[in-house]
């Protein structure tokens, strides 16, 4: 049997809650920062039904090779404005036929945001690259929102 682990990541943003959450509800922002360096999304492919049990879906594509693709094909299991955001995503390929369940939430202190992501069960063998991944994206939003705050 393998190992299952939780991977859990906070970092703060300088931006406020809105601004932030749209980041991760909004497809025209999503597109503009969502996966690690090296990695972009499918103009077209991020879908986003704001409901419990609505489609949270998008394409990511290598830069430098497009014919590398990473789906999301995820279910939203829980939809509380600038709150909480949490999906399922699996049983597939992608997901090592499990089901993954990732979550948002979503904090405001002094006109920051502090975002905590919790996600699995996930192999031990991907905690590290997964945490590399995130914290790259997270990095890319960083970015995206020093432009406007």
């Amino acid at each position: 049997m393998q190992e299952m682990n939780e991977l859990v990541l906070s970092r703060q943003f300088a931006a406020p809650r809105a601004a932030v959450w749209a980041a991760f509800v909004e497809p025209e922002i999503i597109t503009q920062w969502w996966g690690p360096h090296g990695w972009t999304v499918q103009e077209g492919s991020v879908i986003l039904e704001p409901k419990v049990g609505g489609r949270h879906e998008l394409t990511m594509a290598q830069s430098d090779n497009p014919e590398a693709q990473v789906p999301l094909k995820a279910v939203v299991t829980i939809f509380d404005e600038q709150v909480c955001l949490a999906s399922a995503d699996g049983p597939h390929e992608m997901t090592l036929d499990l089901v993954i369940h990732t979550k948002l939430d979503f904090k405001e202190f002094a006109g920051q945001t502090y975002v905590t992501l919790t996600q699995g069960p996930l192999p031990h063998e991907v905690i590290e690259s997964s945490q590399k991944a995130w914290n790259s994206a997270f990095a890319k939003l960083e970015s995206l929102l020093a432009e406007y705050f």
